[in-house]
């Protein structure tokens, strides 16, 4: 690596993972890149260091953690000795206008540390996470202090905008996947074995139940007795034992796999699949802010079935049937489509897989935020 390359900081804190930095590993031989986390990151093998430490994120989960933490620190998404870590780089880029360690970042910046800082904002709910005392400040130092923001969508952009940031400093780049590691199945099946997949949180938010109904609705569908159905969970969150049970309920727990995989295995579990469903759904202070498991199943060539909900639309474009969000019979006639017609499964496969290449592809994304540092330097 070239000394004269530019040092680039991401930091990242618990939250570095594998799913991101495939943006950045493209942009290793033009910048010399570090990334900055807790101590205890999803992932950390990367094709560039990781720079690792203390957080209040790295303590062990117990009750209200994360209110309790966010309420002491502001955010708990703090570095320690942070600042002093970032001294001589040239570019900082940080996630978020209200995480401490964008404060942080913009603390190094004015200590003459580091040149410039910028940040990728994901949230796209206006004037949200400001309910913890000192956010609301947080998020206004940062609008104002940031040299650049990279809003994730198009609805990130109009949530900053609202909120009073410069749309000068605002460039719309989403996140991006490797289509060389995530590549369809040579032979698709069109046969009468089709397997249903949903990879993501097991939260209510995420729409998993719809999922169940439509799956159940699905297997007492007379007129798709001649298919064999079978649904594949992979994940785990807070509603996996009450899924389960209802999975039983239901009297489809047989006809459902629950699995939990590395990253590093994905590829592999969507080219087993047959068709993608991702119904999102919106909360009180949450709505989908791109989900990254569609850019997977794109990349795939799957044929995909989502919902309207937040940045989905930006992400899927026409490469994908959508439906509302909580219409459980709208997500079961249109997973009917793809099960019923091979046609359809491997024409819509195609428009996925194309938009992964010509759109999401992670080399065109890093490319897209070259040219934001460039204009920085």
């Amino acid at each position: 690596m070239s000394a004269n390359l530019s040092k680039v900081a991401i930091v990242r804190g618990k939250h570095l993972n594998q799913y991101e930095m495939q943006i950045f590993e493209p942009l290793v031989d033009k910048y010399a890149i570090t990334a900055f986390s807790s101590l205890t990151p999803f992932q950390d093998n990367f094709a560039f260091p990781a720079v690792k430490l203390p957080s209040p994120m790295d303590i062990p989960e117990f009750p209200y953690k994360m209110s309790l933490l966010n309420r002491a620190f502001t955010d708990a998404q703090y570095l320690v000795g942070l600042e002093n870590k970032l001294k001589g780089y040239d570019i900082v880029h940080t996630a978020e206008t209200y995480y401490r360690y964008t404060q942080q970042a913009l603390n190094a910046k004015d200590k003459g540390y580091v040149k410039k800082v910028v940040a990728t904002i994901l949230e796209n709910i206006p004037f949200n996470n400001e309910g913890i005392l000192g956010r609301k400040d947080f998020k206004k130092r940062a609008r104002e202090e940031l040299d650049h923001m990279i809003a994730l969508t198009n609805r990130t952009k109009e949530a900053l905008l609202l909120e009073g940031a410069d749309e000068k400093k605002i460039t719309v780049i989403s996140h991006g996947i490797n289509t060389e590691k995530f590549i369809p199945k040579k032979n698709k099946n069109s046969s009468k074995n089709i397997n249903i997949l949903f990879a993501g949180r097991l939260e209510i938010y995420k729409g998993i139940y719809e999922v169940l109904y439509a799956f159940k609705r699905l297997i007492s569908d007379q007129t798709l007795h001649d298919y064999n159905l079978s649904l594949t969970i992979v994940g785990d969150g807070s509603e996996k034992e009450r899924l389960m049970e209802r999975e039983k309920e239901l009297e489809i727990a047989h006809l459902i796999q629950h699995m939990h995989v590395s990253y590093s295995d994905m590829p592999h579990i969507y080219q087993q699949a047959d068709i993608y469903v991702a119904p999102s759904k919106a909360s009180r202070y949450w709505i989908e802010q791109y989900n990254t498991s569609l850019l997977e199943a794109q990349a795939a060539g799957l044929p995909i079935v989502t919902t309207y909900s937040g940045g989905i639309p930006e992400n899927v474009g026409d490469a994908a049937i959508l439906v509302n969000p909580d219409d459980v019979l709208s997500l079961r006639d249109a997973l009917k489509v793809f099960i019923t017609s091979s046609h359809r499964r491997s024409e819509y496969g195609k428009k996925a897989r194309e938009r992964a290449l010509t759109v999401h592809d992670a080399k065109i994304i890093a490319n897209k935020i070259a040219a934001v540092y460039e204009q920085l330097l």
